[in-house]
């Protein structure tokens, strides 16, 4: 079993522990005034991660399967936060709606995303 780093960040559930370690790390560091800007944190680092994601499926040896876990792990990802950002905003102590948890919508684009990159790669492998 090869444990580079490229293999490592290659696996998409390996990528969400990745940015669930990140997501309070920035929350703390940038201490937001309200849980709106909480939220927006969040949100940052969660498209950043799908745009990691779906980069990361060019190099993908089986992208199909690359593919479905990204999406399995995106919603495991989304599952996480929801319940982590509650505890970091009883620790910061920032009075939250939950409304701002609809903004994680942007989930319903990751399969486009995936899907233009497998599009992508395949016509730039046919091509040439």
């Amino acid at each position: 079993m090869d444990w580079s780093l490229y293999s490592f960040i290659q696996k998409p559930a390996y990528q969400v522990l990745l940015f669930l370690l990140v997501t309070p790390i920035l929350i703390f560091i940038f201490r937001p005034k309200n849980s709106d800007k909480a939220w927006f944190i969040a949100v940052c680092v969660f498209v950043v991660f799908l745009v990691i994601n779906a980069g990361l499926l060019w190099f993908a040896e089986r992208p199909w399967r690359y593919c479905f876990y990204s999406i399995g792990s995106a919603i495991v990802y989304i599952l996480i936060i929801a319940i982590g950002m509650r505890g970091m905003l009883r620790v910061l102590k920032l009075e939250s709606s939950e409304e701002n948890a609809m903004a994680f919508l942007i989930l319903i684009y990751q399969p486009f995303l995936l899907l233009l990159v497998m599009v992508v790669k395949w016509m730039v492998m046919k091509w040439y």
